[in-house]
């Protein structure tokens, strides 16, 4: 259990971030650029070793969710640029996608055989990285539609500690109740940001 002072110290922090990004939204700025932000500010404030932003493309017959930015301290090389999952619940994000649900997992490598969702293990295979705690949390607009999803992956003991095949059942714990509330109060200024983006962007079109 963390000690007063830590809990203090989590809670100015916290406020600092959400000042930030805040601030950020009530400026010009290039979405990815806000995205990388958000995501890096997030894996802080949960202490996760990587994480992710997908945006959801309903353009097309089939819609797909693809990523905007990645992350992953471990590995920082190994970060995914470009890749894209068909929403469906073959993948925890697009099950996030289709649902609108939270989903906090605390061992996706052990997932129940009911669970109504899968876990994309080929993006692991290909930059030969293993998750273990995963959290995934939609991004609504204001009419509440799915428009995004933001995922934060293996929350770490020691912040500093590399994850490695060896290590990660010892220095990868799950997340907890208040890392989902931060990441969906996360989730919301994203939002925001995204549809201020979106706007802008059919003005000047």
């Amino acid at each position: 259990m963390p000690s007063l002072q830590q809990a203090v110290e989590h809670l100015e922090l916290t406020l600092n971030t959400l000042l930030v990004l805040t601030n950020f939204v009530s400026k010009q700025y290039e979405l990815r650029d806000f995205l990388s932000l958000v995501l890096s500010k997030a894996r802080l404030l949960t202490q996760s070793d990587a994480g992710s932003i997908y945006l959801l493309n309903r353009e097309d017959e089939i819609p797909y969710i693809c990523f905007a930015v990645s992350q992953n301290s471990s590995y920082p090389e190994k970060s995914l640029d470009h890749f894209a999952v068909p929403v469906n619940n073959e993948s925890l994000v697009g099950y996030v996608a289709i649902t609108g649900e939270i989903l906090n997992i605390p061992d996706v490598q052990n997932l129940p055989p009911n669970a109504p969702y899968r876990h994309k293990k080929t993006i692991e295979s290909d930059i030969d990285y293993i998750s273990r705690s995963i959290l995934t949390v939609p991004i609504c607009n204001s009419l509440g539609e799915t428009i995004g999803v933001i995922q934060v992956i293996n929350r770490k003991i020691n912040p500093d500690v590399v994850i490695e095949i060896t290590n990660i059942l010892d220095v990868v714990q799950p997340f907890n109740d208040r890392d989902v509330e931060l990441l969906r109060g996360i989730a919301s200024l994203t939002a925001i940001a995204i549809e201020r983006h979106q706007l802008q962007t059919k003005i000047y079109e």
